[in-house]
């Protein structure tokens, strides 16, 4: 139990307040980079855009080969870890109490550079 009230301390300290905003900050930037990534490729962002509406993910559909296989890559590729809904949905978490905006930055790049090169 003691990670558990390590924990529940550092959310008291930090507030959840300050929590969703921090959370509403870095999705929402997520969120504008994804939209230049998949500006130009067949992805689509298919989280609602309303912030009230979402925690802190995203879920970018990517059309066309596994999802599963994409986040691998990216994981290894890059250090950029993402969970795989199958067949085509691949989930970004900028989780507020740790996540940082160059992580962000690390994960849009990182799609971008990524997507295209996985096969179907």
């Amino acid at each position: 139990m003691g990670p558990v009230r390590t924990s529940l301390e550092l959310f008291d300290t930090v507030g959840m307040t300050a929590l969703r905003a921090r959370s509403q900050r870095l999705t929402g930037w997520l969120e504008s980079l994804l939209d230049e990534v998949i500006a130009d490729r067949p992805l689509r962002v298919v989280t609602p855009r309303d912030p009230a509406r979402r925690g802190c993910q995203l879920s970018v559909r990517i059309g066309s080969g596994s999802a599963a296989e994409l986040t691998k890559r990216l994981r290894y590729e890059h250090g950029v870890i993402a969970d795989a809904r199958e067949p085509d949905v691949v989930r970004f978490a900028p989780v507020p109490l740790y996540s940082t905006y160059l992580d962000c930055w690390r994960a849009a790049a990182a799609l971008a550079s990524t997507v295209g090169q996985v096969a179907s």
